[in-house]
């Protein structure tokens, strides 16, 4: 599986959320999400570009392992998730430890996830209030296979003018924009 993500910096979320009204809209939640991220003593998660994170909202949680960026313009990642009990998340991060990974940083961020169909396509547009950093956009479908991707890419691109969103979008993550 391979997430196509476009993220943007906005002032508000009131445009989007207006910009939704006139869209199909599947579903939509709440949560608060904390992104605890990981390395590695003998290794440089940041140098390849890859991440490996426990994202914990209300009593569940998920691994997930993000590979390197596959693109310039959008964010195109492998992305393999686990999900486990919450009752397991302090014993898995014991073995964690017991191996030689470390915590690197926590992201804190409130979000409004709404999945909509755009173009005969389930996308997921996420309104985000990162603590310490800002307030974003991301546009993200899921595609199972590399030959998708450009077509995912311009799909998104596509629904980023249909909400009105000017600004570029960046690649940089929660994560490094957290540490800067």
């Amino acid at each position: 599986m391979f997430e196509v993500e476009l993220k943007f910096s906005v002032d508000s979320h009131e445009v989007i959320r207006q910009q939704l009204k006139s869209l199909e809209v599947m579903s939509g939640s709440t949560s608060d999400h904390c992104d605890e991220y990981f390395n590695h003593s003998l290794l440089d998660f940041a140098a390849q570009d890859i991440a490996f994170r426990i994202r914990s909202r209300a009593d569940e949680h998920i691994l997930t392992y993000k590979g390197p960026n596959l693109d310039q313009r959008a964010k195109v990642r492998e992305e393999i998730e686990l999900e486990f009990d919450g009752s397991d998340k302090d014993k898995f991060r014991r073995m964690l430890f017991g191996i030689g990974f470390h915590s690197v940083a926590a992201v804190n961020k409130k979000r409004d996830s709404i999945k909509v169909s755009f173009e005969g396509q389930q996308i997921e547009v996420c309104l985000d209030d990162v603590e310490g950093v800002g307030t974003f956009v991301e546009l993200e479908q899921v595609v199972a296979d590399k030959s998708e991707i450009e077509a995912a890419k311009e799909n998104l691109e596509s629904l980023a003018v249909r909400l009105g969103i000017t600004s570029q979008p960046t690649t940089i993550s929660y994560l490094e924009m957290l540490l800067e």
